[in-house]
């Protein structure tokens, strides 16, 4: 068992490494993970069943259910793949079975895997950068390496760049012969993370590093309040650090108000005259796919409409009727609690919203007695609101090309709410 245990954690780190890069490793890491997580979980060791267990087997438990009866004929019958869809909803749920895998100190083992994503994540775009030439990130186009698609750049870049900033003050405690080079190298991947971030062109992305900063800053300061120790230095070393992001906002003044002004005649135009007088362009299709879900949830409340991608959907009911842009085939709502709501209803929606919420009160309540866990708070509000301002515009986080992510996000606030005082 031993073995296997070894072999899994090896698993779970080539997940980590390949989750931002490329799908197929990450997949391998995970089968790789997979058998031994499932013997340890199950084993259990004489620990009962928490909240997080019992929510999680209400989703699995639901949402077969639910595919059944969708099988059966109840539910929108042109959905499209709807086994395909169910596994990209119920493959985050992984995170609880891998958590067995995480040791006796789960949150350094947590930790170590975000670092195997962000060290992922970094290689990736060097090897990007190497094929396309570094002057991409200042030639106006739009950048992605993963799938080469700018689809999750501007997230993971966003993610990494809230946290990186949140968590400076942690850097100078490494060992002296290391702490200069350390604060040297976060500060250029900092940089670096910045320009990916404004480079991908994510307009939703720019709204989420807002709103993420000022959220790490509020949670900070709070806990300021209850840290007087705290040096002046590791208060105002984020201040600089944000500022160094708004200058390099300023050198990139040009390609920001680029993308913020591309579809201004488009706002002027809902503006003054609503939606349906809107030329197509990404902001009405949103829009305009955001509404007919909210004017066609109410055929499906409680159930929801049934897992599967909404390519004919959109198709047959909503392009006849609303201006999209010609070409485009989309397979979901771009927003990822839309897409959950109409999905699987009311139950479905309440059961994750249930999860996550139960997820967050076990790190606030393990942040009480752990001090290092209470100064990692505003690096996780952040990167927590940086998500969330994120799922509500782009794609769904359960999507096959962000799914690893949302799995291994789960397992971090997992691992941290299981944080112990004598845990460092």
């Amino acid at each position: 068992m031993r073995a296997l245990t070894s072999l899994a954690g090896w698993g779970l780190s080539l997940l980590a490494l390949a989750a931002l890069v490329k799908t197929a490793p990450a997949h391998v890491g995970a089968a790789i993970a997979l058998p031994a997580a499932l013997l340890l979980f199950f084993r259990r060791d004489g620990r009962p069943m928490d909240a997080v267990d019992g929510l999680v087997l209400a989703i699995l438990t639901w949402s077969i259910l639910r595919f059944a009866t969708q099988q059966a004929g109840v539910g929108e019958i042109t959905l499209i793949d709807p086994a395909g869809s169910l596994v990209d909803w119920l493959f985050p749920l992984l995170f609880l079975p891998f958590a067995t895998l995480l040791g006796r100190n789960p949150c350094r083992r947590t930790a170590q895997l975000w670092a195997l994503m962000l060290a992922g994540f970094l290689l990736g775009a060097l090897g990007f950068l190497i094929r396309k030439g570094p002057t991409i990130l200042w030639g106006g186009e739009r950048l992605g390496f993963h799938l080469d698609r700018p689809l999750g750049i501007g997230l993971y870049a966003g993610t990494f760049l809230v946290l990186l900033v949140a968590t400076w003050s942690r850097w100078g405690r490494q060992p002296s012969p290391w702490r200069w080079p350390a604060r040297l190298l976060g500060t250029m991947g900092i940089l670096l993370l910045g320009q990916m971030l404004i480079s991908a062109q994510n307009r939703s992305t720019f709204l989420a590093l807002l709103v993420a900063l000022v959220t790490a800053a509020l949670v900070g300061c709070f806990s300021a309040r209850k840290t007087s120790s705290r040096p002046l230095t590791s208060m105002l070393a984020p201040v600089a650090l944000v500022a160094l992001l708004a200058a390099l906002a300023l050198v990139n003044g040009s390609v920001i108000g680029k993308r913020l002004g591309a579809e201004q005649a488009v706002v002027t135009t809902i503006d003054k005259q609503g939606l349906d007088a809107a030329p197509a362009s990404s902001i009405s299709a949103r829009l305009h796919l955001w509404q007919f879900a909210l004017e066609t949830f109410p055929e499906a409340p409680l159930l929801g409409h049934g897992f599967g991608s909404l390519v004919d959907v959109i198709q047959s009911r909503l392009r006849p009727q609303a201006d999209l842009p010609a070409g485009e085939r989309y397979d979901h709502l771009h927003n990822s609690y839309l897409q959950l709501l109409w999905s699987q209803g009311l139950i479905g929606f309440g059961l994750w919203a249930a999860l996550i919420g139960s997820l967050i009160l076990r790190l606030i309540a393990a942040a009480r007695d752990a001090p290092r866990l209470r100064e990692l708070l505003p690096g996780i509000a952040g990167a927590m609101a940086f998500v969330a301002v994120w799922a509500a515009f782009d794609y769904r986080l359960n999507h096959v090309d962000t799914r690893m992510f949302t799995l291994l996000s789960l397992l971090g606030l997992y691992a941290l709410g299981t944080q112990r005082p004598a845990v460092t």
